[in-house]
C-alpha cells in the first residue's frame, strides 16, 4: 500500500504539482487549502507525512499554529514545511517545533521525492524501534 500523504498550501498550483510529483513516484496524496481543511483531513485518515506551506492565506491557522497542533495531537507524524518566503529564523522556528524538514520554494522535484522518501523511512524506524512485544507476541520456550 502507497504511502498516503497530504499536502497543505493555500496555492492550488503548488498542491497540484506536489501531488503529481509525489503520484509519479507511486504515493498516494491527498491536498487541503486550508489548516481547518488539513485538520479535517487528518482526523478522517492519519496520512503517513505531510508536506505544510509555512504561510496559508485565508486560513485560521498558519503553518506554524498548524505544525503546534498537528505534532501535539500527533507527535509522530513527520510534517516537512514549504515556503516561498522563508528565512533562516523560520526554518529554524519550525525545526524546533519538530518539524522534519524545511524546504523553500521553488524547489527541485529530486529534493522534494529524496525528503519524503527519507521522512517516511525515519517515521517506519521510529515506530520499529518503540514496539514493544506484547507477552502474547513472544513465544515461551
Amino acid at each position: 500500500m502507497p504511502a498516503d500523504i497530504l499536502i497543505v498550501d493555500d496555492e492550488a498550483d503548488i498542491r497540484e504539482l506536489v501531488s503529481g510529483i509525489l503520484q509519479d513516484e507511486g504515493y498516494a496524496t491527498r491536498t487541503a487549502p486550508n489548516s481547518d481543511d488539513a485538520l479535517a483531513s487528518v482526523v478522517a485518515r492519519r496520512p503517513n507525512l505531510v508536506f505544510l506551506d509555512i504561510w496559508l492565506r485565508n486560513s485560521r491557522l498558519d503553518g506554524l499554529q498548524l505544525l503546534d497542533s498537528l505534532k501535539l495531537e500527533h507527535p509522530g507524524l513527520p510534517i516537512v514545511m514549504l515556503s516561498g518566503h522563508g528565512n533562516i529564523e523560520t526554518a529554524v522556528s519550525a525545526i524546533k517545533r519538530g518539524a522534519y524538514e524545511f524546504i523553500e520554494k521553488p524547489f527541485k522535484s529530486d529534493r522534494l521525492l529524496l525528503v519524503a522518501e527519507r521522512a517516511l523511512e525515519n517515521s517506519a524506524l521510529r515506530r520499529s524501534a518503540s514496539w514493544t512485544p506484547d507477552t502474547t507476541d513472544v513465544q515461551k520456550s
